[in-house]
């Protein structure tokens, strides 16, 4: 272990951000994620805590899960975040200006986290052109030209177009991962966010796999590529419109959802969500709130995944 290493180590157990060390340090984020990353291959058991002000920090556990993110809240009320799906990177439509407005939204709005539903590169199967059809070429670009902030952390739930980059010897997730430490997996399919004593989930269809359902949940989910909301089996499905000009239907446009979730007692009471356009200004299409009268359960990632 070098020098350098041992530090980080030490930081660790201290308690110390991810910032912090790299201010300690003179290193940036990204080379202590990469650091971290290589003590983790390595052997050694660091599992990341994420915060809802953009931080991380790490401590000293084995987390075999890979489709269960655990954030912790500053102020136990409330937790604001942006919603965003199908950027489809390599497609004829992406258009990337669209993420960089999303990240001017957060900063103004004091944003530090954004859930990703899917899609991000196009994959080997397109509806129209690609710019780019080589998938590790898709993924070179999410790495080099996805925006970064050191307060704003991504939480991707992959989806159908991201999972065929596995079927070329090259898993995306891991792939982003290891090079961004804000760009961070929520598995392929579906992901449980534990928040508080509560719990919703991210999802995105893959072909060909499938998952139990999740009873009970607000469901935010990407893949339809329009907005909608609709309640079934008491859930709560919110689809999340594209980030990109790949729009379905003759009435959507290219957006993302602002979500605020209230809490009582540690529990989602209720919801406020904006559907907010990103062509010209950010102009507001949508408004709802939504009362949750559910059973709370929280459920073990393991339950899901049907053999």
């Amino acid at each position: 272990m070098t020098e350098k290493e041992m530090e980080i180590f030490e930081m660790i157990d201290k308690g110390h951000t991810l910032n912090e060390m790299a201010y300690e340090l003179w290193l940036s984020p990204r080379q202590i994620h990469q650091k971290i990353t290589k003590l983790k291959n390595e052997g050694y058991f660091i599992r990341p805590i994420y915060y809802d002000n953009g931080e991380i920090k790490y401590e000293f556990e084995n987390d075999l899960n890979k489709h269960t993110i655990n954030i912790k809240l500053y102020d136990s009320s409330k937790f604001k975040a942006l919603v965003i799906s199908d950027i489809h990177i390599g497609n004829v439509l992406e258009n990337l200006s669209y993420l960089y407005k999303a990240y001017d939204y957060a900063r103004n709005h004091n944003i530090h986290v954004i859930l990703n539903c899917g899609d991000i590169i196009d994959g080997n199967f397109t509806r129209g052109n690609q710019t780019i059809s080589n998938i590790d070429e898709q993924i070179e670009r999410v790495i080099n030209n996805y925006p970064h902030d050191n307060y704003i952390l991504n939480f991707i739930c992959f989806g159908n177009h991201d999972y065929v980059s596995n079927e070329f010897g090259r898993d995306i997730s891991m792939a982003i991962s290891s090079h961004r430490q804000d760009l961070i997996s929520a598995g392929y399919g579906f992901s449980l966010i534990n928040i508080e004593r509560d719990q919703f989930a991210l999802y995105h269809p893959l072909n060909g796999i499938s998952f139990k359902p999740i009873p009970n949940k607000l469901i935010l989910e990407g893949h339809h590529h329009k907005m909608k909301v609709k309640i079934d089996r008491n859930n709560y499905f919110v689809n999340v419109p594209p980030l990109s000009d790949l729009c379905f239907g003759n009435q959507e446009n290219p957006g993302m959802l602002e979500m605020e979730l209230l809490f009582g007692n540690g529990f989602i009471h209720s919801a406020f969500f904006k559907q907010i356009g990103v062509k010209s200004n950010f102009e507001v299409f949508s408004e709802f709130n939504l009362e949750f009268f559910l059973k709370h359960e929280n459920y073990d990632e393991k339950k899901l995944i049907l053999k």
